[in-house]
């Protein structure tokens, strides 16, 4: 009983849903960063890459915002022990799906940032999914109320 609390919920709960916090708070930094402050960030770029990164429609920094926003919020929610905290990662994920498919795909992220381009968004997409699992596994588990 000393890797659990009173209530059941391992000790390493709140260290999960502590790292999903704080990965969904980076990426609103870079969110911030590519959303408004774009010619500083891509300042080192190619510039190739700084001309991709200029053509990036608008509905995808939305779609971005939305990705970070329903992250984070899922995050205090899973912190909190709230069932909420599922439909705002599963909102998450799809936004990084299609804001991933799009950039990389679509748009030509891949060919213009070459193959150690999809590397941050593979990672992206994984967490994304790993968050949404383990408030699942919390759910099934009892950890999470109401």
């Amino acid at each position: 009983m000393d890797n659990e609390n009173a209530a059941g919920i391992p000790k390493w709960f709140r260290l999960v849903a502590g790292s999903a916090l704080i990965w969904n708070l980076m990426g609103f930094v870079i969110f911030f960063g590519e959303t408004f402050q774009q010619e500083a960030v891509i300042a080192g770029f190619e510039p190739e890459q700084q001309e991709w990164m200029r053509s990036t429609p608008r509905w995808i920094y939305v779609i971005f915002g939305l990705s970070v926003c329903t992250g984070i919020l899922g995050s205090l929610r899973l912190l909190a022990k709230k069932k909420s905290c599922i439909p705002l990662f599963l909102t998450s994920l799809i936004a990084v799906l299609i804001q991933m498919a799009y950039t990389m795909l679509i748009a030509g992220g891949l060919r213009v940032m070459g193959p150690t381009g999809a590397i941050m968004p593979c990672v992206v997409i994984l967490l994304a999914g790993v968050w949404l699992c383990f408030s699942h596994i919390s759910s099934r588990q009892g950890w999470l109320g109401a």
